[in-house]
């Protein structure tokens, strides 16, 4: 008896053994998921959650995963095999550090996702983009910065346009529809906002005008008074705020609280972040020109940031949406190729897609948007200036 019992409990075994071994190993940029599971489409988003990029990190968060939501809605990605594959987005807290961007792409990578989105700041980019190269997984970042063009990897991809792009229309707003001929600039000590500078000088030049005084601060600073003194006494007609979020915020409120509240401002993406309405107060922010990648202020988005703002009961910001758009690009291309990281890859770089928030064509450099805004902040809401767009 006690040598039956032994003999199926090793009959036993090895058929657990030999069921084990004949599951499918999932490919490397695959679904992960072998054919009789449920097919899922893994896009990892590397964000700022927490740390001083918070407040529009849960913007870029909120933009990605309501294009998931929707996709699984509707029943997920149809396959070219005809069979059908969810959305599985994962967000991966990137801290708002360039340093734990790295720790946070080798997160992301960990998931076997067919794409990555992020990070956000270009300190992160730069530090984090040699893992997805090495990895060949295709990641539209959020870089704005020259140096995180393309960067010699063919995986990266940028969904904000960069700085080159965007700064000369902020100059031209404020020299063509402001009249401003002595600007002030303040930019923080980080490469985005110092990319930022970096490419407000030319087209200052070629209107024939310079800055009348150029102040920089460290990022993390509270106190910007000894800065806006020295702008203060340079008699500026405009000043030029080229910083995050916070930074925005609290220089634009302090401006008014050393008397030079009639100054007009002029800054970027980072001062569409509500966050930073707030922290100035809306009496301070009053007449902000931005430039963006997307304004709440155009009527054919309107129904957009209804649905955004009544599904996360918050206010959209100008320029922290467009991965909204970058799941939907992911989710038809996959229903074109396939589960394929490679093949993915591949069409990304000939990407050619109308999306809901705009036109997205994929040029030399990995840009895929190539349109830019200047809006006006007036009585509480974000009105259009300028619309461009740069295209071939």
């Amino acid at each position: 008896m006690k040598k039956n019992v032994s003999l199926m409990l090793v009959v036993l075994l090895l058929f657990v053994a030999l069921v084990g071994c004949s599951k499918e190993t999932p490919a490397p940029g695959s679904s992960g998921q072998a054919d009789s599971e449920e097919k899922v489409i893994t896009i990892a988003h590397m964000v700022p959650l927490t740390g001083s990029a918070s407040s529009y990190g849960v913007i870029i968060r909120n933009s990605a995963q309501l294009a998931a939501d929707e996709i699984n809605a509707a029943g997920g990605v149809t396959l070219p095999d005809g069979t059908k594959a969810k959305i599985n987005y994962v967000a991966v807290d990137e801290t708002s550090n360039s340093a734990q961007a790295i720790e946070a792409c080798q997160k992301a990578i960990s998931l076997n996702p067919i794409a990555m989105l992020g990070p956000n700041r270009s300190g992160g980019v730069l530090a984090a983009e040699p893992l997805w190269k090495e990895a060949k997984i295709p990641t539209i970042t959020d870089g704005t910065s020259a140096q995180t063009t393309r960067l010699g990897n063919p995986y990266t991809f940028r969904m904000q346009i960069s700085s080159e792009y965007w700064i000369p229309l902020l100059v031209k707003t404020a020299i063509e529809d402001f009249g401003v001929k002595r600007p002030a600039v303040i930019y923080g000590l980080n490469d985005y906002s110092k990319a930022n500078w970096d490419a407000t000088l030319k087209p200052m030049q070629e209107y024939g005008i310079e800055p009348v005084t150029v102040q920089t601060f460290n990022d993390g600073d509270q106190d910007f008074s000894a800065q806006l003194i020295e702008i203060k006494n340079s008699n500026p007609d405009a000043i030029f705020i080229y910083a995050y979020t916070p930074e925005v915020g609290k220089i634009t409120r302090q401006r008014t609280e050393l008397g030079m509240g009639d100054i007009p401002v002029f800054s970027e993406r980072a001062a569409t972040d509500p966050a930073a309405v707030d922290l100035a107060g809306p009496e301070n922010f009053d007449g902000m020109v931005a430039s963006t990648t997307l304004s709440p202020g155009d009527p054919q988005f309107a129904d957009f940031v209804e649905k955004y703002e009544t599904t996360f009961k918050q206010t959209i910001s100008g320029s922290h949406t467009n991965h909204y758009d970058s799941v939907y690009i992911i989710a038809d291309i996959v229903s074109r190729v396939g589960l394929d990281r490679e093949a993915v890859h591949q069409e990304l770089l000939k990407l050619d897609y109308q999306g809901a928030l705009g036109h997205y064509k994929c040029d030399e450099e990995g840009n895929l948007v190539h349109h830019m805004y200047t809006q006006q902040f007036k009585d509480g809401k974000w009105h259009v200036l300028r619309y461009e767009e740069y295209f071939d």
